[in-house]
């Protein structure tokens, strides 16, 4: 006994030993883990590299919503001007700039090569031709829907869109595409090259004009690219610390507008500023990465009918977005030729808008860096190739019924089951409102100018065609409640529920917008695209027929789950029975503040 204690004695103090040198070897490793980042912060490369510029940015400088508002102008009391010009007062213009707008500057036409002019003239001239600039029909507030005063066309990285005041546009590609719809890198070098890119959007369907002038943007947009970062770095950088970030300038997207003030004249509304007339009014530009930088070359062209007795140049506009700033806004007229920019975080506490000039038309063409995660063609493929290829729908062809009961037949199981119907029913949504419905509302014409979008919009009809099948086998199951299936579930029943009322609301909302009478006054083939792939048939039962379904169901399968919820509420069972398990814990919760409002009243 004495040499078994001596033995534990012994083992006790060599793992303490032990102990104390793996905790000094711990303590001697940290230490120098710590030398080494605080060496790396002195060395100014810290290990961000590894984060995406995204987050770097998100990290050290917040986001668009953080962004504090610009000071308020110190030369104000001063000044009694609602805005400020260059030409009326440069000084308190200069120094109005420098303290509020920190991030708008602008390239005079000479100081740009004229190889870029001259592409700019060419590319924007055949895009006119190509009959590519279309007016939007648009749908602010989700109200009246209306025409924009300008026509315009989205060209782009292949499958982006932009969408803006209740419409999705659309984008025209500005470099070679591949078999699976992603770009292929289109840099400027030779002569071939460009060939090769123009012959690649012709195999798409685009016409050869067409498709030189489309792959011509893509060649500017890397050349307005490499300014806009030689801006970030002059104006932006230096009021920086040392390890933060600039925002992308990697353009995404181009919007470009066509606008002849002559077309819409009496339409246009007077600038509450007194700047003049707006073709283009206040906005942030939306959809856009944090941070991230916007350039705009514009140029003008005369216009041969012309009735003006005065010349009125156009103007760029800008504000502070706040209604209770004192300090004024600032107009800008810039020739034609000029690029101006809103560098970094302008975007985030400024409006912009232009004054509309009076005798010469228009082009201008913003540069974008667009949002990541949403509103690409790429994303909602790679979110309909996960739902395909869930247990459930990528086996659902060899019947409904061996397909539930051989692989949700459990507890567990029923919740996967539950868990893959809810993403179906969401992509689903997501390819009805947000993709098939806004190319059909824009009509045949508008289909038949994007080439790049006939096989894509195909691909996402059919997927929606599978999961509309698909789902109506799972709605075969609930409408069958007393058949004692062990896959069915409150869950279940629940988000088909609160699936088909969303579904039901957004159809009718689509169904007033559609019977707006503005969509009478356009050819027929502009008028959008009658689908039948949204009808109403045995796929679609009503969300009152799912209800009762489920009252029937939980009337009749009275499990230990079941009862152990006792909620007390005055609801009559079969109330409650179609009422999804939301609406119940809603509807309790009230009705325990109801009982605690009468209890302190007693």
């Amino acid at each position: 006994m004495k040499k078994r204690k001596q033995f534990h004695q012994e083992g006790g103090k060599k793992k303490k030993k032990k102990s104390k040198k793996s905790s000094s070897s711990l303590h001697q490793k940290k230490n120098s883990n710590n030398d080494q980042k605080e060496q790396q912060q002195k060395d100014h490369q810290v290990p961000n590299k590894t984060l995406s510029l995204a987050s770097q940015l998100k990290k050290q400088r917040g986001t668009a919503s953080t962004t504090p508002l610009p000071p308020e102008w110190s030369k104000r009391n001063n000044c009694t001007r609602s805005f400020l010009t260059l030409d009326d007062d440069a000084d308190n213009f200069l120094s109005c700039q420098k303290e509020c707008y920190k991030g708008f500057c602008w390239d005079d036409p000479k100081d740009i090569p004229s190889s870029i002019h001259e592409d700019f003239q060419t590319t924007l001239n055949a895009m006119n031709d190509s009959g590519l600039f279309l007016y939007d029909i648009v749908q602010p507030g989700g109200k009246k829907c209306s025409f924009t005063f300008v026509t315009r066309t989205l060209i782009g990285d292949p499958g982006s869109t932009y969408k803006y005041l209740g419409l999705r546009l659309f984008s025209h590609p500005w470099c070679a595409v591949n078999d699976r719809f992603d770009k292929v890198c289109c840099e400027r070098n030779n002569h071939n090259n460009m060939k090769q890119n123009v012959q690649n959007l012709v195999q798409l369907g685009y016409k050869t004009t067409c498709a030189k002038a489309l792959i011509k943007m893509g060649y500017l947009n890397q050349e307005l690219t490499k300014k806009t970062k030689e801006k970030l770095k002059s104006e932006i950088k230096p009021f920086l610390k040392d390890d933060q970030p600039v925002g992308s300038a990697e353009f995404t997207i181009t919007l470009i507008n066509k606008m002849d003030p002559t077309s819409v004249k009496k339409d246009l509304k007077n600038d509450i500023h007194g700047l003049g007339k707006t073709s283009v009014g206040w906005h942030k530009d939306s959809g856009v990465q944090d941070f991230s930088s916007i350039a705009v070359y514009h140029t003008f062209e005369p216009i041969t009918d012309q009735h003006e007795s005065k010349h009125i140049p156009w103007k760029v506009a800008l504000r502070i977005a706040d209604p209770n700033t004192s300090t004024p806004a600032l107009s800008v007229t810039l020739p034609s030729g000029a690029c101006y920019y809103l560098l970094d975080d302008f975007n985030h506490q400024h409006e912009h808008a232009v004054i509309s000039g009076s005798d010469t038309l228009r082009y201008s063409s913003t540069h974008r860096v667009a949002r990541d995660g949403s509103g690409t063609y790429q994303i909602i493929q790679e979110k309909s190739n996960h739902v395909m290829t869930t247990k459930l729908f990528s086996t659902l062809k060899d019947g409904i019924r061996d397909v539930l009961i051989n692989n949700y037949n459990s507890m567990q199981l029923q919740k996967k089951l539950v868990k893959e119907v809810r993403l179906g029913l969401q992509l689903m949504h997501e390819l009805e409102f947000e993709w098939i419905r806004m190319w059909n509302v824009q009509g045949q014409h508008h289909a038949d100018l994007h080439a790049y979008w006939k096989k894509p919009i195909e691909q996402m009809k059919q997927t929606f065609l599978q999961l509309k099948q698909a789902t109506s086998l799972i709605i075969t199951e609930l409408k069958n409640p007393n058949k004692g299936s062990v896959f069915l579930s409150e869950d279940l029943y629940d988000i088909m529920i609160e699936a088909i009322e969303n579904r039901e609301k957004q159809r009718e909302i689509w169904t007033r917008r559609l019977q707006d009478k503005i969509f009478k006054t356009l050819p027929k083939l502009m008028q959008p695209i009658e689908s039948g792939i949204f009808h109403n048939d045995e796929y679609d039962p009503t969300a009152k027929e799912l209800r009762e379904w489920r009252s029937i169901y939980t009337m009749t399968h009275q499990d230990q789950e079941v009862s152990s919820r006792n909620q007390k509420h005055s609801v009559s069972a079969s109330k409650k029975g179609a009422m999804t398990k939301k609406e119940q814990k809603k509807v309790a919760s009230n009705w325990q503040r109801m009982k605690s409002i009468i209890q302190k009243k007693k």
